[in-house]
């Protein structure tokens, strides 16, 4: 495993995501890998998840999803340390939810990111100890099916309660999203599996639910 720089994954992602049809595959290949060494290496789910990684990768690709700033900046910083592997799984699992509602993409490939993007979640999630404290940015945006962004804007705006480690991370206290009802991950994915596979729709995204349970805790 030679996980490359941060310069270095900047430049193959910069590759893939403006490369032509001819080379796309063949790249979005090895940008897999990449993600598998610096994510998956971190977050103990190396061996027998390289199907996924690639799933997600080529998933992501089809949605229109893969050239966002966000994706690309977490994938620069993914193989630093633990807590940016979270944040980029989490990232991964919140795209992957928004392409399962994606209408063009059909019902099995929607039904597809839906089951990827569970996977990634539950990755971020056993990472955390048993009883934990507190909680990352990441492991909070896995929980509730958004990104670590949308729980830094509710940070920024109070609406959850944090503290700044002397390194500049954030670490929120665990207790605040026991008081009350949260997303659970496997029964919002079973639902929305289940309403696709019937033909239906989602009315609501993952995001805007985790929303509105956020603001409900609010005084």
């Amino acid at each position: 495993m030679s996980i490359l720089s941060p310069s270095d994954r900047a430049v193959l992602w910069r590759t893939v995501t403006t490369s032509g049809p001819d080379d796309r595959g063949p790249l979005l290949r090895v940008l897999a890998r990449e993600v598998l060494d610096s994510v998956g290496s971190r977050l103990n789910m190396y061996a027998g998840h390289e199907d996924d990684v690639v799933a997600t990768i080529a998933l992501l690709d089809q949605a229109g999803l893969l050239g966002r700033d966000d994706l690309r900046e977490a994938f620069e910083e993914a193989g630093e340390d633990y807590e940016h592997a979270e944040a980029m799984a989490a990232l991964l699992a919140a795209h992957l939810g928004r392409a399962a509602d994606i209408e063009r993409l059909g019902v099995d490939t929607r039904l597809k990111a839906l089951r990827l993007a569970a996977a990634w979640q539950q990755h971020v999630t056993e990472h955390a100890s048993a009883k934990p404290e507190w909680l990352t940015a990441a492991q909070v945006a896995a929980r509730y099916g958004v990104t670590p962004q949308a729980v830094y804007k509710w940070i920024r705006a109070g609406r959850v309660q944090a503290e700044q480690t002397p390194g500049g991370s954030w670490r929120l206290p665990v207790s605040q999203f026991e008081r009350g009802s949260r997303v659970d991950p496997e029964r919002l994915t079973a639902l929305k599996s289940k309403l696709l596979s019937l033909g239906g729709d989602t009315a609501i995204s993952d995001e805007d639910l985790a929303e509105e349970i956020v603001d409900r805790r609010q005084p």
